[in-house]
């Protein structure tokens, strides 16, 4: 794919173009006018960070499914990879731009939704987090909360229609309880362990320990009964 060293301006119909393309994507939705500083901030990362990340910007005020998308202070950036929203924070500024650029980068910590250090939830975002063979003992099975993980692979059609289940529910149980999502193709390991043999999977962990398991593209009333149920217990 072409490198981009500037950031990309988007439109609802040219979107699912760049949230494919194949990098991880900052995209921010704004109205009007940007701050200088933040759009400094976005150029710099297009340039220093290109071929490895593509950096977006999308105006509202012209684009209804992005204001419909945003649903609270612009400007708003959302963070995608392989075409899965993974984080956002909302009342953006550079300096807390910078911060979520460099942990989806894994330059830095998880931020808050300000841009500061984790706060006492920051094990449970109000997003999923990617994880993979290196990184689950200590996201999934050291996690003080449940941890709901979706095995999943991009050419799955399934998991796609099941992902903006998932991504509601890390939203709906953000402090309670952790979502994350383990790519199957990228991660074997892991798969082959937990014996899945088909996906997606939704594995539910509590103290380290499968609590329940659900094949396919359950709905979302069956889920969040599970989840409820963990948590009860």
């Amino acid at each position: 794919m072409p490198r981009f060293d500037t950031p990309i301006t988007a439109s609802d119909q040219a979107l699912d173009r760049v949230l494919n393309a194949g990098l991880p994507v900052a995209l921010v939705i704004w109205r009007d006018t940007l701050d200088e500083s933040l759009s400094a901030a976005m150029r710099e990362i297009a340039r220093t960070d290109a071929g490895r990340l593509l950096v977006a910007r999308i105006d509202a005020s012209e684009n209804p499914q992005a204001a419909a998308r945003a649903s609270g202070p612009l400007p708003v950036l959302f963070l995608f990879r392989d075409g899965i929203e993974v984080g956002r924070a909302q009342g953006l500024s550079a300096a807390s731009f910078r911060a979520h650029i460099a942990h989806l980068l894994g330059r830095g910590p998880r931020p808050n939704g300000n841009g500061s250090q984790p706060s006492a939830h920051a094990d449970a975002p109000a997003a999923p987090v990617i994880v993979g063979d290196a990184t689950f003992q200590r996201e999934v099975l050291e996690s003080n909360l449940p941890v709901l993980v979706d095995l999943w692979a991009p050419w799955c059609g399934p998991c796609h229609m099941i992902a903006p289940v998932v991504e509601k529910l890390a939203r709906d149980y953000a402090g309670r309880l952790k979502v994350a999502k383990l790519n199957v193709d990228e991660n074997p390991q892991t798969a082959l362990h937990y014996q899945v043999q088909g996906i997606p999977t939704l594995l539910l962990f509590k103290g380290g320990r499968v609590a329940d398991r659900i094949v396919g593209a359950a709905p979302e009333p069956l889920l969040r009964g599970k989840v409820d149920a963990a948590l009860r217990g």
